[in-house]
């Protein structure tokens, strides 16, 4: 009785453990205020063929829906070419002006989360801002922003794609690994 009692100790100090890894590394969202300068529309890979994915589609209509919204006044697009020759900026671009026309400036060099913000910093400065991508996203999307955004907040369509999901699952692991060799080296 003992042994069990105390392994249920440990696996619930475990879960304590891990319940406050997680929640330093990704605190929650910050309320969102009526109006941004500017959204960041962060970016993902077209097919192989050059055709628009469901989350490509999906975040430039919550892009389009947002600027309809008057929750922004200009539109910045980050990502390159990551999987294929197609950059995804200009690509998601290209769609969104085929819907409205709106203010839109492309960052084309990123080819992960950490760099939409760093290369996205360059244009956006001290300004605000709006993030946009998707529900599976948007937290680890804002601890990243935090680190180079004093005021942003975020807004995202729901994703419940297994796929999807246990890839973000893999990216949070990564990110909380990243972060915690940045600390440790930073000693």
């Amino acid at each position: 009785r003992l042994y069990l009692f105390m392994n249920k100790i440990i696996l619930l100090w475990f879960l304590v453990f891990l319940t406050t890894i997680y929640c330093t590394y990704f605190p929650a969202i910050p309320k969102r205020k009526k109006h941004y300068r500017y959204a960041l529309l962060l970016g993902c890979p077209s097919f192989d063929d050059g055709s628009m994915r469901s989350s490509q589609i999906k975040r430039c209509q919550l892009a389009i829906q947002a600027y309809k919204d008057g929750l922004f006044d200009t539109l910045v697009i980050a990502g390159g070419a990551v999987k294929n020759q197609y950059v995804e900026s200009e690509e998601m671009k290209s769609y969104i002006t085929q819907q409205i026309q709106m203010p839109i400036v492309c960052e084309t060099r990123s080819t992960n989360t950490f760099d939409n913000f760093r290369f996205s910093k360059e244009i956006i400065g001290e300004e605000s801002v709006l993030i946009l991508t998707s529900g599976t996203h948007a937290r680890r999307a804002c601890a990243i922003a935090s680190q180079f955004f004093n005021h942003y907040g975020c807004l995202w369509y729901p994703e419940h794609r297994p796929r999807h999901i246990f890839r973000e699952i893999i990216s949070r692991m990564i990110y909380i690994a990243i972060e915690i060799k940045k600390l440790l080296l930073s000693k």
